[in-house]
C-alpha cells in the first residue's frame, strides 16, 4: 500500500488509543491538525484523511472554526494480523471449506459490484445506505436483526446495479443462513459498521477504485477474522494488507529519509 495510505492508518490508530484509553472522552475537543502534525511528525494531508474517516464513521465531528470533538466511544479499526482472533481454528473441517469457498464468491462478485455502483450512485442511493447503515447499528446485538439488515445493504447495492443474474446470485449467498450465523458468532457486529459507513462513504464520493478495495477488504476482514477494539489503548503492528505500524517506528523512519 502506497505510503500516505499507511501513515494515515497509524493516525488512525493513534486516534483510536486515545479515544479508548480515555485521553480523549466523549464530547471533549482533540487536538487541532496542526498540533497533531507536530505531535506525530506527519504531514496535515494524512492527519486530515484519518479525521475525516472518523468523521464518516460517526467517532469524531468536526465543526468550522471551533474543532473536532469526540462522539462515540465505539472505536473499531481492523486489526493487526499478529493479533487476529483465529476464529476458524475451532471449527469442523467440512465447515471451514463451505465458509471458504462462500467467502471467496462474495469477494470476487461484491466488489466489483462496488465499483460500478459508485460510479454511477446516485443521492437517493446514498440517503438508502446511510439510513440502512443507521439502523444497523442500532440492532447490534440482536443478531437475527442484525444479519436481515446486513442484507438488505449489500442487496441494495446490486440492485442499483439492476443485474438480475447478478442480484439472484448475491441473493442465494446471502441466503445461506448458517453462514451469516457462522460469522457473526466468530467475527461480531463491528466488522460491518466499520466497513459498510466507509464504503457508503466512497460511494457518495463516485471513488470507484476505493469502494471496490474497500469491499475486498470487508470480505477479508471476516476471511482472516476482525478485532474489536473495546476500550483498551494497546501499541499494535499491522501487516501489509491492513498496514499501520507501530507510530513511533513510523515517525522514526520518516525523521531518518
Amino acid at each position: 500500500m502506497h505510503k500516505a495510505s499507511q501513515v494515515t492508518e497509524q493516525v488512525m490508530q493513534y486516534i483510536k488509543e486515545q479515544i479508548a484509553g480515555g485521553e480523549w472522552p466523549l464530547d471533549s475537543r482533540i487536538p487541532s491538525e496542526n498540533e497533531l502534525c507536530r505531535l506525530l511528525g506527519v504531514s496535515r494531508t494524512s492527519v486530515r484523511a484519518a479525521l475525516q474517516r472518523f468523521n464518516v464513521l460517526g467517532i469524531l465531528e468536526s465543526q468550522h472554526g471551533r474543532g473536532t470533538f469526540v462522539r462515540s466511544d465505539k472505536v473499531y479499526i481492523p486489526g493487526p494480523k499478529e493479533l487476529r482472533l483465529n476464529a476458524l481454528s475451532q471449527t469442523d473441517e467440512m465447515t471451514k471449506e463451505t465458509f471458504r469457498e462462500w467467502r471467496q464468491a462474495r469477494n470476487v462478485i461484491e466488489p466489483e459490484i462496488a465499483y460500478y455502483v459508485a460510479e454511477a450512485a446516485t443521492p437517493e442511493l446514498v440517503r438508502k445506505l446511510k439510513r440502512i447503515n443507521r439502523e444497523q447499528e442500532q440492532l447490534i446485538g440482536q443478531q437475527e436483526l442484525f444479519i436481515q439488515k446486513d442484507k438488505e445493504y449489500h442487496m441494495a447495492l446490486a440492485e442499483f446495479l439492476g443485474n438480475k443474474l447478478i442480484m439472484q446470485c448475491l441473493e442465494s449467498l446471502l441466503n445461506m443462513r448458517e453462514m451469516q450465523l457462522f460469522v457473526n458468532d466468530k467475527f461480531g457486529y463491528m466488522g460491518g459498521i466499520y466497513f459498510h459507513a466507509m464504503i457508503t462513504d466512497a460511494i457518495s464520493r463516485h471513488n470507484a477504485d476505493r469502494a471496490r478495495t474497500l469491499m475486498l477488504e470487508h470480505g477479508r476482514d471476516e476471511e482472516q477474522s476482525s478485532r474489536i477494539f473495546d476500550g483498551m489503548a494497546e501499541r499494535e503492528t499491522l501487516d501489509a494488507s491492513l498496514p499501520a505500524n507501530a507510530l513511533l517506528r513510523v515517525t522514526e523512519k520518516e525523521k531518518r529519509q
